[in-house]
C-alpha cells in the first residue's frame, strides 16, 4: 500500500456525487478521465483554475507530467491503491483535484442578458446537463439554489466542465436575486419567464424573449410552484404530442435556451 499523503484525501470514497475538500486548500472538485483532466490542466496553465494535483499510475505518469502546471503535484500510485482510494472499480486511468474557483461577483449576475434560474434541482446528472447546455448555447450565467452544487463530483463529469466555464452562483435567497437582476437596468427591457405546464403560458415557438431574460425551470417533480409562478412575468411552455405529459427538465431546459439565445444580440 501507498504511504499515506494528506493530498489523497479529495479523493477519498468518491463513489456517489459530493464535492471534495482538501486538507489545506478547502473546497475543491475532482475530474476524472483523460478528456476533463487535460480540459483542467489547460486551464490551470492558462491560470483560470488552480489544479492541485493529478492522481494516476505509474505506466501514465510519464503522459502527465509534462502538462502539469506550475505547483500541481503528480500523485503515482498502483491500481489497487488507488480503487482502495476510491471506493470503486475505476478504469478512466487519471483523475486531477481542483481548488474550486471563487464564486462570480454578484455584479456579473445583475449584468447578465440571459440568465438561467434553477431554484430547486434533486439530480445530479440533470444540474450537469443544464451546465452544459447553458455554456454551450453561450448564457451569460446560471444561478443555483436547494439541491446538488456546480462542483460536485457527477456535476462536473456530466457538464463536461462546464461548471467552470460559465459563471455559476449558488444563492440561499433566489428570490431577492432575481429581483435585483430585473431592476439593474432599467434601459432595458427585463423579464422572468417560468417553464410551466399551466393554462395562459405561451408556446415556446411564439415566445419572443425580452432584451434580458432570465429563464426559470422548477424541480423535476412537481415543477415551479405558486411562489415563483408569481413571480414571472409570464410562463412557457413546450407542446407535447403522442400522449406524452412533459419533458426531463434538462431537455426542456435545452429547448428553451436555444429559444432564448435565437434572438440575443450581446
Amino acid at each position: 500500500m501507498a504511504a499515506w499523503n494528506p493530498d489523497y484525501q479529495p479523493y477519498g470514497n468518491l463513489y456517489g456525487s459530493k464535492q471534495a475538500w482538501h486538507p489545506t486548500a478547502g473546497p475543491c472538485f475532482i475530474c476524472e478521465g483523460r478528456y476533463l483532466v487535460k480540459e483542467a490542466l489547460e486551464a490551470g496553465r492558462a491560470g483560470s483554475l488552480q489544479v492541485l494535483s493529478v492522481l494516476t499510475s505509474p505506466r501514465l505518469a510519464q503522459e502527465w507530467m509534462p502538462l502539469l502546471p506550475a505547483g500541481t503535484k503528480l500523485l503515482v500510485v498502483e491500481d489497487a491503491f488507488l480503487e482502495e482510494l476510491l471506493g470503486f472499480q475505476f478504469h478512466r486511468g487519471v483523475l486531477c483535484c481542483v481548488q474550486c474557483p471563487p464564486a462570480p461577483a454578484e455584479t456579473r449576475m445583475l449584468q447578465a442578458r440571459r440568465l438561467l434560474v434553477l431554484p430547486r434541482l434533486d439530480n445530479v446528472d440533470n444540474l450537469g446537463q443544464l451546465l452544459r447546455t447553458a455554456a454551450a448555447l453561450g448564457l451569460d450565467a446560471v444561478a443555483v439554489g436547494q439541491g446538488p452544487s456546480p462542483f460536485e463530483r457527477r456535476t462536473i463529469r456530466v457538464s463536461m466542465g462546464a461548471a467552470w466555464r460559465i459563471p455559476s452562483l449558488c444563492s440561499t435567497d433566489l428570490p431577492s436575486l432575481v429581483a435585483r437582476w430585473k431592476a439593474y437596468d432599467p434601459s432595458l427591457p427585463a423579464e422572468v419567464v417560468g417553464a410551466a405546464l399551466v393554462k395562459g403560458a405561451q408556446t415556446a415557438s411564439r415566445w419572443k424573449p425580452a432584451p434580458r431574460a432570465a429563464l426559470v425551470l422548477g424541480p423535476e417533480d412537481l415543477g415551479l410552484d405558486s411562489d415563483w409562478l408569481g413571480r414571472c412575468d409570464q410562463q412557457v411552455v413546450i407542446p407535447m404530442a403522442k400522449g406524452m405529459d412533459s419533458l426531463n427538465v434538462a431537455a426542456a431546459g435545452a429547448i428553451l435556451m436555444f429559444r432564448m439565445m435565437e434572438s440575443y444580440c450581446p
